[in-house]
């Protein structure tokens, strides 16, 4: 079988989530689509020409600057002489356990069919003929070679439609709502995988996890993978996913709802949080209900606001075209920042509810609520950061991790620096 997941036209309306990473590789419930969709073989990502010239330049030599495997296989061939099915997932699709049930269950029926989400294709299984041939084939070899043309090429085949609902991303905020309600049963996936083990009631821990006596969890679960270490005196409020190699240090309160990514270090009071693999938030300082990109420093005494003053809901705002600005009503009463891959705060910085950084940011003191990426807050007018400039910061931030910084890196940069302000 072959699985591919494709980004259709809409995965710019996530915003800086996606600017720097395909859609099928946010973190959502303590996992990515990518990795979720690997529980049915290899999996071939069909995105953005920007991101496939990045992959195409990885190949995985080197973990992806996102975090993600940057391995592309090969192309399968049908495992019988009757062909085979490959399984055509959309990118924006959240990867609940609900949703990788519902999968599974198209996956062994085999039929030819189609999963809408309103409009919108969220999934759909096709037929391979052996010798290559057929419009199933043909609609597969479009999805790899534009993915934007994904939607309207298995939308020709008349698929019959499958009675099953998936839930999608179509807005960066909905993150936060799709974290908080997939990441109990993203733990429960992981623990029923077996390569946990209970350590202490509600704590699950890989083999070379390292946890301190003195960790307090107050309620579990609390999945901690593989060469990750909890310093003393740090409470664990569940359900918490702790990636491997990332760091907690002393005193801290995680707290419910929260996924901290491979190779993070983090300190202070975090709730209701993702954050993407190798980021940095050591320090004392609230982080709540917010995304964080890879490669962010958050410096010391770095909080962002999650409640508004009045209580009630958060309200976002985008620029509208006759000047003005249109709102968006997120309906939520908790919602801190979006916070792009590469930003970096100084010390004291002040995030807004629903603040939203763009990818290479330098933020700080009191920041608007949208911050357009490579801003420079720092310089005296906001003068924007260069991609040489940025290059250079997360070289010296890779060096700490033990990775080298490659060309490909460096070329993205430059590609994202070249995209209009506010993409």
């Amino acid at each position: 079988m072959q699985t591919i997941v494709f980004e259709d036209t809409a995965v710019g309306q996530l915003g800086l989530l996606t600017a720097a990473r395909p859609a099928c590789d946010l973190t959502i419930g303590g996992t990515t689509l990518f990795e979720a969709l690997g529980h049915f073989g290899p999996v071939r990502r069909a995105v953005r020409p920007h991101l496939a010239r990045y992959l195409e330049s990885v190949a995985g030599s080197r973990v992806a600057v996102w975090g993600g495997s940057s391995a592309i296989p090969p192309p399968r061939p049908p495992v019988s002489s009757h062909g085979a099915i490959a399984l055509l997932v959309n990118a924006r699709v959240v990867p609940s356990r609900d949703t990788l049930v519902t999968l599974r269950s198209l996956v062994e029926a085999g039929h030819r069919t189609v999963v809408h989400q309103g409009d919108v294709i969220a999934a759909a299984i096709v037929h391979i003929a052996a010798d290559g041939s057929g419009p199933d084939q043909a609609v597969v070899n479009v999805v790899l070679a534009d993915a934007a043309a994904a939607i309207e090429a298995i939308d020709a085949l008349a698929l019959p439609k499958a009675d099953a609902d998936i839930e999608m991303l179509s807005l960066p905020h909905e993150i936060i709502a799709a974290h908080e309600r997939t990441i109990a049963g993203a733990l429960a996936v992981q623990i029923d995988s077996g390569r946990f083990r209970e350590i202490r009631p509600g704590l699950f821990a890989a083999d070379s996890a390292a946890i301190a006596e003195q960790v307090v969890v107050r309620h579990g679960p609390v999945v901690v993978d593989a060469g990750a270490e909890i310093g003393p005196f740090v409470c664990l409020d569940g359900p918490i996913w702790i990636g491997s190699r990332a760091r907690v240090n002393p005193h801290a309160w995680i707290r419910g709802g929260t996924a901290i990514g491979a190779e993070c270090r983090v300190g202070g009071e975090i709730e209701a949080t993702i954050m993407e693999p190798f980021s940095n938030k050591p320090h004392d300082g609230f982080l709540g209900h917010s995304h964080i990109g890879s490669w962010v420093n958050l410096a010391a005494g770095t909080i962002t606001g999650n409640l508004k003053a009045t209580y009630g809901p958060v309200r976002l705002h985008e620029p509208a075209a006759d000047g003005g600005r249109s709102t968006i009503h997120t309906g939520r009463q908790f919602l801190g920042a979006l916070v792009g891959d590469f930003v970096k705060t100084v010390i004291n910085t002040s995030l807004p509810c629903g603040g939203r950084i763009g990818i290479a940011a330098t933020v700080g003191g009191l920041v608007p609520e949208r911050v357009a990426a490579f801003t420079n807050m720092v310089v005296p007018g906001g003068e924007r950061s260069t991609a040489e400039q940025v290059a250079i910061i997360l070289e010296r931030m890779m060096a700490r991790r033990g990775l080298e910084l490659l060309e490909a890196d460096c070329d993205l940069l430059r590609t994202l620096a070249a995209l209009p302000p506010g993409t």
